[in-house]
């Protein structure tokens, strides 16, 4: 039942955000009656942070499973920064989910003590990536791994967050392919660029964008 409950919550919060989900729609879509939704989670503000936690929970395993090859240090960076755009491609409910999350200015994560107690594994794996790559010469050395990381999210959270308006605007589909794979490359270069050696931004050129 709370299985049912909290992915119809998904599919209702990401499609309309929190104040416009209704929890009418999410009972029938659960194949439940409301009061079922306040035993389980109490109230709207609760459901809707159990939800959000669901998202961050899958976003983090999914950074514990990718692996990285510190011995190819500038493949491994390739590879971090598709992953990092496929799960965005592949999980667009954490898109807008953070989106209105950000409009409410974190109020429901400022309350999870589940969500405070996380912390991103990818950012372990680009340190491991940037003491590879320094170590043989490839990166610079006053690159912090935070900064990487943030530039690889901002990458691949922009476009997304942006496709419809940008699409519009620019009177192009930006999900139609080959533009998702051309950011991917571009995204990728951008990253190597910023990491400041030839050798790694001639590695980065002309890359395919394959799932990590």
């Amino acid at each position: 039942m709370q299985g049912r409950i909290l992915a119809a919550a998904m599919r209702e919060f990401s499609e309309h955000g929190f104040s416009g989900g209704r929890v009418d729609r999410i009972s029938r879509q659960a194949h439940t009656v409301d009061r079922m939704l306040y035993y389980y989670f109490g109230n709207k503000d609760r459901l809707f942070r159990t939800v959000l936690e669901q998202a961050y929970d899958r976003m983090i395993q999914a950074q514990q499973d990718f692996q990285v090859d510190a011995e190819d240090p500038v493949e491994g960076m390739r590879r971090l920064v598709a992953h990092s755009w496929h799960h965005y491609l592949e999980h667009p409910e954490l898109v807008r989910l953070v989106m209105t999350e950000n409009l409410h200015r974190g109020r429901h994560i400022r309350t999870s003590a589940r969500i405070r107690r996380l912390s991103l594994p990818l950012i372990d794996k680009i340190a491991a990536l940037l003491r590879a790559g320094q170590a043989r010469g490839l990166f610079r050395r006053d690159v912090e791994p935070v900064e990487v990381l943030l530039t690889v999210m901002a990458l691949g959270f922009f476009y997304m967050t942006n496709r419809y308006t940008l699409s519009a605007w620019l009177g192009v589909d930006l999900m139609e392919e080959p533009r998702p794979t051309r950011w991917l490359e571009h995204g990728t270069r951008v990253v190597l660029d910023y990491l400041g050696h030839p050798r790694a931004v001639r590695a980065g050129r002309g890359l395919a964008a394959a799932p990590a």
